[in-house]
């Protein structure tokens, strides 16, 4: 039963070997990364970790996008990987989370997706991998790929991302996932610790909101368009925030 953790990435290298670091804790996993055309030291970087660790496989494309990206790791998984799920090359996987959540799954063969929490940090520790102790956090259940484990055959009955989303691209396919009334186990792990800072995507504001407001409006059309379609989701709540400019 393998796990396959798409990793798409570009310029990021500081952060990639945390990111790296932090999913080869969680044993016999398929780590999938997309170097999306860097053009700083990570294809070198890559070129070394894939020597020394199996575990590892790494796809090299032209500059497209994290949509495409995504697109390209879905395209790539093994021919034994029943369970996917993303990382964010900025962000890192606590440990043990993935063996938690593939517990219920593979203890459930009717459920389709697990879906936990992510912890919104600023500052983690390089050599533990934690959040510092005194960094600001906000726990919540938010729309976060990295949230969710998908069984292969979910994967295979929504397809792939939308290539014309350039942000929200994640959004949107968790969107069309739940659209599928999938068995869902809602759980209470930490699945991620998404790190906060001035590089993130969705700091871009005005460019975030519409694109994200996209998505929704394309939800609400397939749902037009079907009345068959019944949204089964995740309970998504704000748990603990220290500031609300933390956001």
């Amino acid at each position: 039963m393998m796990l396959t953790v798409i990793v798409p990435t570009y310029n990021r290298l500081n952060y990639l070997e945390m990111a790296l670091a932090s999913l080869l804790r969680h044993g016999e996993i398929d780590i999938l990364v997309v170097d999306d055309g860097s053009t700083d030291k990570t294809k070198e970087y890559l070129a070394k970790v894939v020597q020394t660790d199996h575990r590892i496989r790494v796809i090299h494309q032209e500059n497209g996008g994290v949509t495409k990206a995504r697109i390209t790791g879905l395209d790539n998984l093994l021919p034994n990987t029943e369970f996917v799920t993303f990382l964010d090359d900025d962000d890192v996987s606590p440990e043990e989370s993935l063996k938690t959540q593939l517990a219920f799954l593979k203890a459930d063969p009717d459920l389709d997706l697990t879906y936990g929490n992510l912890l919104m940090v600023e500052d983690i520790d390089p050599k533990t991998l934690q959040p510092v102790a005194d960094t600001r956090r906000a726990e919540y259940k938010g729309i976060h790929l990295s949230c969710a484990i998908l069984r292969r055959r979910l994967i295979d009955k929504v397809g792939t991302f939308d290539p014309d989303l350039i942000q929200a691209e994640d959004t949107d396919y968790l969107l069309r996932i739940f659209e599928t009334a999938p068995h869902i186990r809602d759980t209470d792990t930490i699945c991620l610790y998404h790190r906060r800072h001035p590089g993130n995507m969705t700091k871009r504001l005005e460019e975030s909101r519409r694109s994200f407001a996209l998505a929704i409006l394309k939800s609400i059309k397939r749902k037009k368009q079907s009345s068959d379609i019944r949204m089964i989701k995740p309970a998504f709540d704000i748990k603990h925030i220290g500031t609300m400019d933390f956001f």
